[in-house]
């Protein structure tokens, strides 16, 4: 497997996906991805830089695919980190939409 092919299949994996982020997240996942991954760079090969860089690719990454894992797992739309399915229905009964009236 060619590095490329590698590196194409660990993207799929992660943005792979509808899209879930509208316009202004986009804009603002991808500027802030570059000012990042600029500040990484600034700091030069060191670990700190290459975090910031690893971050801000990821960040870049997101707003250009329109697709963030994270928030499609907290939106409960694919079930939770549990193995429930993302039904309206709590386990214990109470409906989540009454719930978050109440918040």
């Amino acid at each position: 497997m060619s590095a490329q092919s590698t590196i194409r299949h660990a993207y799929d994996s992660v943005f792979d996906g509808h899209a879930n982020l509208g316009m202004g997240e986009r804009i603002l996942s991808t500027g802030l991805g570059l000012a990042v991954a600029a500040g990484g760079l600034r700091k030069g090969a060191s670990v700190p830089g290459a975090i910031m860089g690893l971050v801000g690719a990821a960040l870049v990454a997101r707003g250009m695919s329109g697709h963030c894992p994270l928030k499609d797992r907290l939106s409960g739309h694919d079930g939770d980190a549990l193995g429930h399915d993302g039904s309206s229905r709590m386990s214990h009964g109470i409906d989540r939409s009454r719930m978050a009236e109440t918040y």
